[in-house]
């Protein structure tokens, strides 16, 4: 990759562009043409970063990565200077690093009211008069340093998902298995898991020679804790698996050695097979001794997590126990329950009382109206008018037809 100089610029090839690019920084009154050459290369020097998983770099390294023929970039200080005074790259010394320490109230005031503002001061002090040097400085791109911190974090829960071990502990080694490509080295994955620690993304803690981390849980803004029990359910699994591992080779020696003792007595070697079986006597013998041991280790280990689950599970209990008797102690005491009952069933015998009043009320209405003989009667009455009045209406026609016939008669005299 370094070879084929994957990180350089589409600009590279123009030879007049590069010219004015490779050389010295324009003065400080032109703020428009170093706004312009300090975005290029600072955009320039994320990219070879990214590119070649470089975390940490010198002016030395990055002078040497864009040179181009004779010509090396002669405003990659002041560029530098500029990305430090952004915060992209830092001193690597400046860089907060490693787990976080418990501060008093005056070792805060001093940190904040000293120690910062009187770095700030002398930092600037030496810019100013020019003693300011990179050379020898290590500089940690923040800015990829960031990105890389969050691809680890990413990657390693995905995994946890598709292997269904989430929030497991975890060695320094069995990580870099998983995220070696994302970091390119161990120095680098050093650099990321103290960045995360610092920021309380991860915790970290030496056991036996041994790095373990244990990443946060996604969304939970807590630190997390590595608990004793967490480091002898790590070390009983990996004593586990060794344990798996040999058992593994001494079975493969067994098949081994019996072909051997086969091959021997075929040759008419009788002595040598002999020797071949006493091998494989000993072999079957400590094998023997191994299935013991790995039956003691997942005995253990399986215990271990039991005792563990059972501890949550009381855990949960406990809470449980408090939750209910902060309730029992407040509204839900038997008393304030009895008092309840009561009102409630005060409530519902004046409700009785009201409905026994409001039904009595429309009995006696009733009673000082007219009561249902004479309301039968109307009511018949009202029946009996239409055939009345069909009667009226008859006399009314035969009436008529009298007088028709009267005046007819009349004509005819």
């Amino acid at each position: 990759m370094d070879s084929m100089r994957d990180y350089f610029p589409p600009e590279w090839d123009d030879e007049s562009r590069m010219r004015v690019l490779l050389g010295p920084m324009p003065v400080a009154q032109d703020a428009v043409a170093r706004t312009s050459r300090c975005t290029f290369w600072s955009a320039a020097i994320h990219h070879w970063c990214r590119v070649m998983q470089k975390l940490t770099f010198s002016l030395l390294e990055c002078q040497s990565a864009f040179r181009r023929g004779t010509q090396t970039p002669l405003g990659l200080p002041d560029v530098l200077l500029h990305m430090n005074s952004l915060g992209e790259v830092l001193p690597v010394e400046q860089l907060p690093l490693g787990e976080p320490t418990k501060e008093s109230w005056s070792g805060w005031g001093y940190r904040i009211f000293i120690a910062q503002p009187s770095r700030v001061a002398w930092k600037g002090l030496k810019q100013v008069i020019g003693a300011y040097d990179l050379k020898t400085t290590t500089l940690v791109n923040a800015v990829v340093l960031q990105e890389v911190c969050d691809k680890v974090f990413n990657r390693y829960w995905e995994l946890s998902r598709e292997l269904n071990s989430a929030n497991n502990l975890l060695s320094f080694t069995d990580l870099y298995h998983q995220v070696g490509e994302l970091v390119g080295s161990a120095d680098n994955l050093h650099l990321v898991v103290q960045s995360l620690a610092s920021c309380g993304r991860v915790t970290t803690t030496n056991h036996n020679s041994t790095t373990y981390v244990k990443f946060a849980l996604l969304g939970d803004a807590h630190k997390p804790s590595i608990s004793q029990v967490e480091l002898a359910e790590y070390d009983l699994h990996r004593a586990q698996q060794q344990v798996q591992d040999y058992i593994t080779h001494l079975s493969d020696e067994m098949t081994t050695l019996q072909q051997e003792a086969k091959h021997a007595l075929k040759a008419g070697s009788k002595i040598e097979a002999l020797s071949i079986l006493r091998r494989k006597k000993r072999v079957e013998k400590s094998l023997g001794i191994q299935l013991g041991t790995l039956e003691n280790v997942s005995t253990c280990l399986l215990q271990l997590r039991d005792t563990r689950s059972n501890k949550e599970v009381v855990g949960a209990f406990r809470v449980g126990v408090e939750a209910l008797r902060a309730v029992v102690m407040g509204d839900a005491s038997a008393d304030r329950v009895a008092a309840t009952m009561d009102d409630l069933q005060q409530v519902l015998d004046e409700c009785q009382d009201i409905n026994s009043v409001l039904a009595s009320g429309v009995q006696s209405s009733l009673a000082e109206g007219d009561d249902d003989d004479v309301l039968e009667a109307e009511l018949n009455q009202l029946l009996a008018q239409p055939q009345e009045s069909q009667d009226v209406n008859q006399q009314l026609i035969c009436t008529f037809l009298m007088c028709l016939r009267t005046i007819q008669w009349l004509h005819l005299e």
